[in-house]
Formats: structure tokens, sequence, C-alpha cells
């Protein structure tokens, strides 16, 4: 056999192995131990929904509580009271 022939083998070959193992990852993370596959439908929009929400509440939290400045000389790193 070829050198040639030998390096278009061994390249096929790694390139079975490698979409193998993407494929095995794959069906393993969808449905593996997880035990469901991706969210479909009613139950994405119920997650938005959900974080929308969250957000709502961080950004109301944020204004309520502003971040303290800090004093302006670059020598203190303490933060102003």
């Amino acid at each position: 056999m070829s050198s040639f022939v030998s390096v278009v083998l061994l390249v096929l070959l790694l390139t079975l192995i490698g979409s193998g193992a993407l494929l095995f990852v794959t069906l393993k993370y969808y449905w593996g131990e997880r035990g469901k596959p991706p969210a479909t439908g009613e139950e994405r929009r119920r997650q938005h929904e959900e974080e929308l929400k969250l957000r709502a509440r961080q950004i109301e939290h944020a204004l309520q509580n502003p971040p303290r400045p800090r004093d302006p000389s670059f020598w203190n790193n303490r933060k102003v009271r």
C-alpha cells in the first residue's frame, strides 16, 4: 500500500471517529442523563416569560440600589459613603 493511500485511509478513519464522537456527545447531551429533548412550544414560551420577569426584578433592584461611586482620588480605592 502506498503512503498516499495510507494517509487517505487515516484521514477517513479519523473523520469517522470524530463524527461518531460528536454524534455520541450530542445524543447523550439531549437524550441522556437530562432525560428529555430540548424544550418546545409552550414550555419555551413559559421559560421566556420567567426570564423576562427575572430580568424586570433585576432591573428594578438595580434602580432602587444604584452602585456607590468611587472617590475621585486615584489613590483612594475605597467606596464613598
